[in-house]
C-alpha cells in the first residue's frame, strides 16, 4: 500500500506505460511481428505486475484486506499463466492458439480467485447506521439478490449470445469442449461484474477504493473477452492490438487495485445514497429490457432467423427468476408492513407508557383526564382523581440501592392496578408519584382505601383524593390535579400512611 501522493505518481506511470503499449501496437508505431510482441508482452508484463503488487501488499495488510489480496493475487498468476502460454504459442511455435487450450485454463482461473476476493471485500463492512433498503439481511432479502444477479447474468448472456457469441458458435461447429469454453467467457465475466455492481451499490463497504479499481480491472478484461468474441464470430482476418487493451489496462488497475492507500470514511452525501439505491432497485430491469426488445425482434420480423434453443432456455431462466422476484417482493414487502404496523404500535405504547412500570405515563394520563373533564362538563359524568406518593422513599434508594427502589415501584404498580377497573386509569406522574383516574364513581375515596390496604404495611404512602360530583364550569384538568397534589402533602404532612379529601 502506498501514501496517497506515491499512489497516485504510481498510477500515473503506469497507466501511461500501459496505454503507451496498447497505442504503439496499434496504431503502427510498431508494425507486424513486433507488434504482436509488443502486445503479447505487453499483456503478460501487467499481468505479472498485478500478482507482484497483490502479494508484496499483503505482508502489511491485515484481516480481510490482506484475505483478498492474496487471493487476487492467485488469480492473477493463473491469468498470467495463461497469457505466458499464449505468447508462447504466438512468438515461439509461430502457430494459431488452438480451442480450447491449455491458455483457456489459465485464463479462467482467475473466476473463481476473483469471485472468491470480491466477496471478501463484501464482507468487510461497517456496522453503524444500517440501512434499510440495502443492509437488510433476511433470508428472503438474500434470495432476491440471487434472483437479480440470475435475471442481469440471464439478460446480458442472451443479448451477449444473440448479437455475437450465437454467430461465433455455429460458425465453428465447435465440440462440446470448445462450445464450454466459448460460453465461459462471458458468463463468467457476467457474474462477476454483477457482483462488482451489487457490492458498489452499499455504502458500507470498508474497502472501497479497491473494489472499485478492482472492478474496474474486471471490466477491462470483460470489455476485451467480448471485443475478441465479437471479431472471431464475424470472422475479422486478425484481432487488432487495440481489442487488447483490455487484457493491458485491466490487470494494471487490479494491481492499483492492492497498492491503493486506505480509503478514509466519510458519511455520503444523502443525495449519492438515493441515487445508489435507485440505480440498485432498477438493475435487473434495464438489461432484462434490452433483451426483451432483441427477442421479440427476433420473434415478430420474419425474416430474421427463429429463436435456437439456447436463446429460448435462457429466456425461459430470466423469466422464471422475473417471476420469483416479484412474488418474493411481495411476500417480503407484506412482512415489512407487517412488521412497520408493530414498530409504530410499540413506539406509540412507550411514548404513553413509563418504561419501568409499564403505567401510563404523565401525558397520556394529563390527556385522559381532559377526556373526564369534558364527559364531565358536558355529560354530568363524575369522576375522581387520586394523587398517591410513597412515604420516605428517598430512603429506599439510599439504604437499598436504586435497584431495590426500582422493584419497589415495579410492586406498587401491580397492586394499584389491582384495585381499579379496566376503565380507570392509573399512572406514574413521576418518581414515586403515582395518579389514578377512577371514572363514573360518586365515591372514590373507597379505592383509595383500596389501596392503602393493597399497599399493606411494608409500603407507606400519602394519598390525596378529589372529588368531582357535581360539575363546576370553573374547573379545568389542572386545577384538579393541583387540589389533588394539595391533598396529598395535606396528608403527607398529617405524618403519611393516610388520605386527605379535597372538595
Amino acid at each position: 500500500m502506498l501514501g496517497t501522493r506515491r499512489f497516485g505518481v504510481t498510477a500515473a506511470l503506469v497507466l501511461a506505460l500501459a496505454t503507451a503499449a496498447s497505442v504503439a501496437a496499434s496504431f503502427d508505431v510498431v508494425t507486424g511481428d513486433a507488434a504482436v510482441a509488443l502486445d503479447d508482452l505487453a499483456q503478460l508484463a501487467t499481468g505479472l505486475f498485478a500478482t507482484a503488487a497483490c502479494w508484496w501488499t499483503a505482508r502489511r495488510a491485515r484481516g480481510p484486506d490482506r484475505a483478498w489480496r492474496v487471493v487476487m493475487g492467485f488469480g492473477m498468476l493463473g491469468w498470467s499463466i495463461g497469457q505466458s502460454l499464449w505468447t508462447w504459442y504466438q512468438l515461439v511455435e509461430e502457430r494459431a492458439v488452438p480451442s480450447p487450450s491449455p491458455a483457456d485454463a489459465g485464463y479462467l482461473s482467475i473466476v473463481p480467485f476473483a469471485f472468491v476476493a470480491l466477496l471478501v471485500i463484501g464482507s468487510h463492512r461497517r456496522s453503524e447506521n444500517p440501512d434499510a433498503l440495502l443492509d437488510r439481511r433476511s433470508s428472503s432479502a438474500r434470495l432476491v439478490l440471487l434472483l437479480d444477479g440470475l435475471i442481469v447474468v440471464g439478460s446480458l448472456f442472451l443479448l451477449t449470445w444473440t448479437t455475437s457469441l450465437g454467430g461465433l458458435v455455429q460458425a465453428g461447429n465447435p465440440s462440446t469442449a470448445a462450445f464450454l469454453v466459448a460460453i465461459a467467457y462471458p458468463l463468467t465475466d457476467l457474474v462477476l461484474l454483477v457482483i462488482v455492481v451489487v457490492l458498489s451499490a452499499d455504502r458500507k463497504i470498508v474497502l472501497r477504493p479497491q473494489l472499485r479499481l478492482l472492478g474496474l480491472g474486471l471490466v477491462g478484461l470483460a470489455a476485451s473477452d467480448s471485443a475478441f468474441a465479437y471479431l472471431v464470430s464475424i470472422q475479422a482476418p486478425e484481432v487488432p492490438p487495440l481489442a487488447n487493451a483490455g487484457f493491458v489496462i485491466g490487470p494494471v488497475l487490479i494491481a492499483l487495485a492492492a497498492l491503493a492507500p486506505p480509503a478514509q470514511h466519510t458519511a455520503a452525501p444523502a443525495r449519492t445514497t438515493k441515487s445508489w439505491q435507485w440505480a440498485y432497485l432498477l438493475m435487473p430491469y434495464v438489461p432484462l429490457l434490452v433483451s426483451t426488445v432483441l427477442v421479440l425482434r427476433r420473434t415478430l420480423i420474419g425474416d430474421l432467423e427463429p429463436l435456437d434453443g439456447v436463446e429460448i432456455a435462457c429466456g425461459f431462466t430470466v423469466f422464471v427468476a422475473v417471476i420469483l422476484r416479484q412474488l418474493t417482493t411481495i411476500v417480503d414487502n407484506t412482512k415489512l408492513a407487517a412488521l412497520l404496523r408493530e414498530s409504530e404500535h410499540t413506539l406509540a405504547h412507550q411514548a404513553h407508557h413509563d418504561p419501568l412500570t409499564g403505567l401510563a405515563n404523565r401525558s397520556l394520563f394529563e390527556s385522559r383526564l381532559e377526556s373526564a373533564m369534558v364527559a364531565h362538563h358536558e355529560a354530568g359524568i363524575p369522576f375522581g382523581l387520586l394523587f398517591v406518593d410513597l412515604d420516605d422513599f428517598k430512603s429506599v434508594n439510599d439504604l437499598s440501592g436504586h435497584a431495590q427502589g426500582d422493584a419497589v415501584l415495579e410492586q406498587v404498580a401491580r397492586r394499584l392496578q389491582q384495585c381499579i377497573r379496566d376503565t380507570d386509569v392509573v399512572a406514574r406522574l413521576g418518581g414515586d408519584e403515582f395518579g389514578v383516574l377512577v371514572k363514573g364513581v360518586e365515591e372514590p375515596e373507597k379505592v383509595a382505601f383500596r389501596i392503602l390496604d393493597a399497599l399493606g404495611e411494608d409500603i407507606s404512602a400519602s394519598v390525596g383524593v378529589v372529588v368531582c360530583a357535581d360539575p363546576d364550569p370553573e374547573d379545568t384538568a389542572q386545577s384538579v390535579l393541583k387540589r389533588a397534589d394539595k391533598a396529598m402533602y395535606e396528608a403527607k404532612r398529617d405524618g403519611g400512611r393516610g388520605l386527605v379529601i379535597h372538595p
